[in-house]
């Protein structure tokens, strides 16, 4: 599948059945990697996140570390390195087969594999130690509170001594079967496998006999105060205290993890996927069937990773938006506009299908019109004072709804698309083409006449806004100006700093006196004290698209975008910066693209749930569920420096060079699991370059020469809408001059030379007669 996107429907999670036409749609986007991308072989056995940020992925192909863009292999040394080993792998623990990975309180990683023992890698290097030989196969890893770690094998349960790998085996484990170990939050150790389930008392086990005449574990996780167990038939809740067990009613599990919510996720034998909900029950996930799951791991940015035993890695995320789409909608066309119905229901306007009501009662009515105005493609919605909704379609006309149908009310410039506003005064603003007009109408609601503002003629209209100061802002593709009656008061176009004449949406922040102007291509806009700040993806913002802004009851700014939502968790603390957050499609907005340029195209509703026009639908997101939120900070790390070619190791973090180093290269990376494409870097190097280099997504640099002297190489990262990381991943560089190449060498043999150049004049003036010889090497002998 390479880089291909799965997109798998996923009803609401926590809800067994699939959700009613009417109910929000939540989506899991999964992203698979394969060998395509670098995985070295599709079976995935144990997954953990160190300390550092890596993923480290056990396979059988190798020991693999992936920082979200990259996979590198690390691979057994079987006598066979060099030419005939894999482009890029490196050496790497006793075989390629791992079965079990688990990293310590002091960053080491301790690796299991099935035919060749245990290993640990520390410091950059791999050893092999000898606990249960060189040849039994591990299955699980665990670390106690006293620092000690302990394996099970099919050699039996041993204690090794991290410190020195001193290695001791459990009295009475040999070949018991035992596969897996928890250690429970008061720090009994508890062992299972085909054995049973056994408690390590006084290095002896004591065996704890299973529910409904069960006899083998094939799970073992430990949470507060309990432990999530599997036997070959079900899963439990056992209760080390007082010994009872509950029954949870999932059948063959197999393997299990906790997201981000402290929910577990469990795969069974059986190719099924079960999800706990928020109220402990259990409740199938249809869509990740039959993926053959191996392992599962959560990182600390959310992601659940799921390891197949022959599909690769996988990596998904629960969604944040839901979707209201061609399920309930009955069509796959965009969503244009969006308006309450003056309740709790929604209307919802469709590129060239018409209108959807969502009722309050749960039901959907489809309202077509374009009998009553020529094509049905719409183009604004609003709902007035008096609760009657309006629609203007593509096609110049402007109608209302009556009775349940549309009802044609005027008609402006053909093929072009109107959008309808109120005014305060009850009055209606139409825009239609490059016009925009006060319409007036009789006691039936017919056109009675029209009022041509001249002040915004040759402007499109995107959006109006009341102002807090008085007054309309109108914001289009000449920027905004803000209109009191029909004279201009204020405006803000290029002219006045604006980042760009095409603005698309305004929002005013009064108790800040901070107005807000989101223009198509040109990025944010704040404006403020007569003054004009621009944010956009070289300074902050996710998007430099911001078709439409909606504020939460935390005062966060929600805008929506051509790469989907991008979220302002402190807007009033922008400086120079903005610290943004951006959704896209790993949060449930499927597609992620948000369809603006149209009025109404987002919306806050009466429960405080925010919507979003998308180019197939629409999708919603209630921030009260949005807890705190603030850019993620990368990692950024220093991976492999060489010289002319040839691989290097640094002295600690000093790199010496030899005289006349040439082409020197430094490859750096950051750990973005979750938005690698994302992740932007800059370095400098002292004495080199006089500033931070931007470079992109480009996680390498050439320097061809490096100047005699020290240096301090110095790399940062960001993810769109992130800071630059706090802390720079450094490299010291030390290229000593050669010593006959140094000042002082230079100017005593000058000195040496002028001796010897005064020395022989003087000695030629001591001799007025030269000799014949002399007299012929300057060719003035005798003939």
């Amino acid at each position: 599948m390479g880089l291909d996107i799965l997109l798998i429907g996923l009803a609401l999670l926590g809800d067994p059945a699939p959700p009613a036409a009417t109910e929000l749609q939540y989506r899991i986007v999964p992203r698979y990697y394969t060998a395509d991308d670098g995985l070295p072989q599709s079976g995935v056995n144990a997954i953990v996140q160190s300390a550092d940020g890596y993923l480290w992925i056990g396979t059988f192909g190798g020991l693999v570390r992936f920082d979200g863009s990259r996979f590198e292999t690390f691979r057994a040394d079987t006598g066979l390195r060099g030419a005939e080993a894999p482009e890029g792998d490196r050496a790497g623990p006793g075989s390629d087969r791992i079965l079990a990975l688990h990293e310590d309180d002091a960053g080491r990683l301790w690796i299991g594999t099935q035919d060749a023992g245990l290993s640990v890698f520390e410091d950059g290097t791999f050893r092999q130690l000898p606990a249960c030989g060189d040849t039994c196969q591990i299955g699980a890893i665990v670390q106690d509170r006293r620092g000690t770690i302990w394996l099970a094998s099919n050699e039996g349960i041993f204690s090794v001594d991290p410190a020195d790998g001193r290695a001791g085996q459990v009295p009475g484990s040999a070949r018991s079967g035992h596969h897996h170990i928890a250690i429970d939050p008061v720090g009994r150790i508890f062992v299972g496998g085909y054995g049973g389930l056994h408690l390590l008392e006084a290095d002896r086990l004591r065996a704890i006999p299973l529910p409904d005449g069960h006899g083998r574990v094939h799970l073992l996780k430990s949470e507060a105060g309990t432990l999530l167990i599997g036997t070959e038939r079900a899963l439990y809740r056992f209760d080390p205290e007082n010994g009872r067990w509950l029954s949870l009613g999932v059948e063959l599990p197999a393997y299990a993890t906790r997201d981000g919510d402290g929910r577990w996720w469990v795969a069974t034998r059986a190719a099924q996927v079960m999800r706990e909900d928020a109220g402990g029950a259990w409740h199938a996930v249809p869509e990740l069937d039959g993926l053959g799951i191996s392992s599962m791991s959560v990182d600390d940015e959310g992601n659940l990773w799921i390891g197949g035993a022959s599909r690769g890695l996988l990596r998904l995320r629960t969604p944040l938006f839901g979707l209201f789409a061609e399920a309930q909608l009955g069509t796959p066309k965009a969503g244009r506009a969006v308006v309450g119905d003056g309740g709790a229901g929604l209307w919802f306007g469709l590129s060239c299908d018409g209108l959807r009501h969502w009722r309050e009662d749960g039901s959907i009515v489809v309202v077509e019109f374009q009998e009553a105005m020529e094509n049905d493609c719409v183009a604004s919605l609003l709902l007035d004072r008096e609760g009657t909704a309006w629609v203007g379609n593509a096609g110049g006309r402007l109608g209302r709804l009556v009775d349940g149908s549309v009802e044609h009310v005027a008609a402006f410039a053909p093929h072009a698309s109107v959008g309808v506003w109120q005014e305060t005064d009850g009055s209606y603003l139409v825009g239609s083409g490059r016009s925009t007009y006060r319409l007036v109408l009789d006691a039936a609601g017919r056109e009675a006449g029209r009022h041509r503002i001249e002040a915004l003629e040759g402007m499109s209209i995107n959006q109006v806004v009341a102002s807090a100061r008085g007054g309309r802002w109108f914001i289009g593709d000449r920027g905004v100006l803000r209109l009191v009656g029909d004279r201009v008061v204020e405006q803000w176009t290029p002219a006045e700093g604006l980042s760009s004449r095409f603005a698309r949406a305004l929002h005013e922040d009064v108790g800040a006196g901070v107005l807000w102007v989101g223009t198509y291509g040109g990025g944010l806009n704040r404006i403020a004290g007569g003054q004009v700040r621009h944010y956009g993806q070289d300074n902050g913002l996710f998007d430099d698209t911001v078709s439409c802004i909606l504020s939460d009851d935390s005062g966060r700014l929600w805008l929506g975008g051509n790469r989907g939502v991008t979220l302002l968790p402190s807007p009033r603390q922008a400086g120079d910066e903005i610290a943004s957050v951006g959704y896209a499609a790993s949060d449930g907005l499927v597609p992620a693209e948000i369809n603006g340029g149209v009025a109404a195209a987002c919306h806050r509703d009466t429960r405080g749930r925010l919507w979003f026009a998308l180019v197939e639908g629409f999708a919603a997101v209630d921030p009260a569920a949005v807890g705190p939120v603030e850019p993620p900070s990368l990692r950024p790390h220093i991976e492999h420096v060489a010289v002319a070619g040839r691989p290097r190791k640094s002295d600690g973090s000093t790199l010496v060079l030899d005289p006349f180093a040439r082409n020197l290269e430094i490859r750096y990376t950051a750990i973005n699991l979750s938005q690698p494409l994302n992740t932007r870097f800059r370095f400098r190097l002292s004495g080199f370059d006089e500033d931070w280099v931007e470079a992109g997504s480009n996680r390498s640099i050439l320097y061809p020469s490096v100047p005699w002297g020290e240096h301090l190489f110095e790399v940062q990262a960001s993810v769109l809408g992130g800071p630059w990381s706090p802390a720079a991943a450094t490299l010291r560089i030390r290229h000593p001059q050669p010593w006959y190449q140094r000042p002082w060498i230079w100017m005593l043999a000058t000195a040496l030379g002028l001796v010897v150049l005064v020395g022989s004049t003087r000695a030629e003036r001591e001799d007025p007669e030269p000799s014949p010889s002399r007299l012929r090497a300057r060719g003035r002998g005798p003939r």
